[in-house]
């Protein structure tokens, strides 16, 4: 709807991970980099995480779509919570080798003559297991299992890794130690930094056809990534009801207001991309800052502190003579700062401290004339 208002080619923040928008931030060179480095070993795993929407997706297709088909035989394999015989059937029908109504060894077996073939051509197999924290640690172990398919010591198969978060876990338990002495590097993806998030949003709108000027201002680029936390799925969720908005509205330049419109529509849907109670918060972003909380004078309770006495059996009269501990003194503690009222609670702590002790101290004396 809005392409045509803004004279874009396409949408800037699909959803749907294309390889040829692909913003590299620090966090995703150095991923890239780490996968290309693999690939020039030609052995061992590569592991890739991050959190949800944070582009591990588009770093691998981006890696897939350079390969060259000719040296290349590279599939994805997007994971479920799969059994060892189900990875197999899905890893074969990857390569279109026959899945169904084989038996594990059989399929063994079929994908080993797959790759003897490759190795033939002069073709390498690389098979990027994606979503990969679904997997039960015996599943991942199948993986590792691969890579003992070898000629002259070199492996027929390289796999990369990649998953959130939750499978840095599975790789440091105990069962994985063969696995993690094969892994030659990892890398974990986070957010975009504040910086990164404006030039992002700015690269996919160029991308996407738009000629004109700035289409955001400063404080409405840090609002963005205040509410996204710098997630890229979050941003373009954000970014692209942004737009619609300035569709609806014909509007042709974002200020941190328009923005804050959005927010607030999205904040009453279920699935808003955005961070949650971002009103108490974004009221206090200005000129890119955050502001400091002005400070309301507060009425501060002091609680009368319990004070225990063991009262001696024996002795009755003595442990009668204190019945009851002195109330705190009546004042009033004032928390406006930089006037002249303000009363510091130590004093008032100190003084019914005093009175405390003094009471102790005639108590001792009454226990001593009953001795």
């Amino acid at each position: 709807m809005y392409k045509e208002y803004y004279k874009l080619k396409h949408n800037p923040f699909q959803m749907t991970p294309d390889p040829r928008i692909f913003f590299a931030s620090k966090g995703h060179k150095r991923a890239l980099s780490y996968l290309q480095y693999g690939l020039s070993q030609g052995e061992g795993f590569i592991v890739v995480t991050g959190d949800i929407g944070t582009g591990k997706t588009t770093i691998v297709k981006n890696l897939i779509a350079g390969l060259d088909p000719k040296t290349y035989i590279a599939k994805q394999l997007v994971t479920t919570h799969l059994e060892d015989h189900d990875l197999m059937e899905m890893i074969c029908e990857s390569f279109e080798l026959i899945s169904k109504g084989l038996t594990k060894a059989a399929l063994l077996n079929q994908f080993r003559a797959f790759l003897n073939s490759a190795h033939r051509l002069g073709r390498r197999v690389v098979l990027v297991v994606d979503e990969v924290q679904n997997l039960p640690p015996k599943t991942v172990e199948e993986l590792r299992m691969l890579s003992n398919f070898q000629v002259d010591n070199k492996p027929l198969i390289q796999s990369f890794l990649v998953g959130q978060k939750q499978f840095i876990k599975t790789l440091q338990d105990s069962s994985m130690e063969q696995l993690r002495q094969r892994v030659i590097a990892s890398c974990h993806l986070g957010p975009l930094k504040e910086g990164e998030t404006s030039l992002y949003i700015n690269y996919r709108l160029k991308e996407a056809g738009w000629s004109g000027g700035p289409l955001f201002d400063e404080d409405a680029l840090n609002l963005i990534h205040y509410l996204t936390e710098g997630v890229p799925r979050r941003i373009n969720v954000f970014c692209d009801r942004i737009l619609l908005f300035g569709y609806l509205e014909e509007i042709s330049f974002f200020t941190k207001a328009h923005v804050q419109v959005v927010a607030d529509e999205l904040s009453e849907e279920i699935t808003s991309p955005l961070i949650t109670q971002h009103k108490d918060h974004t009221s206090e972003l200005d000129d890119g800052r955050q502001r400091q909380a002005s400070f309301e004078p507060e009425q501060k309770v002091l609680k009368q502190p319990a004070v225990h006495l063991v009262e001696n059996a024996s002795k009755p009269a003595a442990a009668a003579a204190v019945t009851k501990v002195p109330p705190v003194p009546e004042k009033k503690v004032v928390a406006a700062v930089g006037t002249s009222d303000f009363v510091d609670i130590e004093e008032t702590i100190k003084d019914f401290e005093s009175r405390v002790e003094q009471e102790i101290q005639s108590f001792k004396q009454s226990l001593d004339k009953n001795l």
